[in-house]
């Protein structure tokens, strides 16, 4: 049986890495002795984890594995990634099916698929983790990192694709909306910053008024929009110009890239 010098191992240690670490340690999941990064970028730092610079070190030593890395990247680790000694895999990668990874994987290692987001940063994340054959322990302990950094779904990976376009991506739709509420007020003669500070509260109260409600969406919207009134003339804009299909064919683009990865 490996004797193991820590508990959990980072192969990438980039935002997604840093931020699933910062949910870890700040929930007293581990502690920062528990834990062993690899990257690249020869001036890597978090805290006081230690960061090396070849990936083999962390497979080699550590009892669970996240590859916190770009899609891209994995064939030029995979030799390594084989090598290793992990007991299980958990990969963020976008794209990466169960079965490639497990094929790339330690005799014997199991292996988790999960998609988080970048929220996930400030503990405001949503996790999808695919159904799957890594038993009862490695499946709670994954669950309980990504409890650490907000909400967690359990869903089969055939739907991966999907999640990748709603909630993996889905935080740069809102990012996008948000700067264009921001410039639409700067352009009615607003200060930037306030209205930056409108924008924010409404984007945060609105999701939060999707949440409590009993009534849907357009129900909601309905509620906002009164007849010959201001904001009807707003939602009619966007549906002239077709802003409902213009995000839902974005995010088929996205899904539709999530499936080319794979087959890469």
């Amino acid at each position: 049986m490996t004797n193991y010098s820590y508990k959990l191992g980072f192969i990438g240690a980039g935002n997604m890495g840093k931020a699933i670490a910062s949910g870890i340690l700040s929930h007293g999941l581990l502690t920062e002795k528990d834990i062993l990064m690899s990257d690249i970028a020869p001036n890597a730092s978090f805290g006081n984890v230690k960061i090396v610079a070849d990936a083999a070190e962390v497979l080699k030593n550590c009892e669970y594995v996240i590859l916190s890395v770009k899609p891209q990247i994995f064939p030029a680790i995979s030799d390594k990634v084989k090598a290793g000694a992990c007991r299980c895999l958990i990969s963020i990668m976008a794209g990466v099916a169960v079965d490639t990874i497990r094929s790339a994987a330690p005799d014997g290692a199991k292996v988790i698929r999960v998609m988080p987001n970048t929220p996930c940063s400030i503990g405001r994340g949503i996790t999808a983790i695919a159904q799957n054959d890594a038993g009862e322990e490695c499946n709670a302990f994954a669950k309980s990192i990504f409890d650490t950094t907000g909400e967690t779904v359990s869903l089969p990976e055939s739907l991966f694709d999907a999640v990748t376009g709603v909630s993996g991506s889905g935080p740069a739709y809102v990012y996008y909306f948000i700067r264009s509420m921001i410039r639409g007020g700067v352009d009615a003669g607003l200060d930037e910053a306030v209205a930056e500070k409108l924008t924010l509260a409404t984007v945060q109260g609105a999701a939060e008024m999707v949440r409590r409600s009993s009534d849907d969406l357009d129900t909601l919207i309905d509620k906002v929009c009164s007849k010959g009134g201001t904001t009807i003339q707003a939602v009619n804009c966007f549906d002239e110009k077709d802003f409902d299909g213009v995000v839902r064919e974005g995010m088929a683009r996205c899904v539709a890239r999530s499936k080319e990865l794979g087959k890469s």
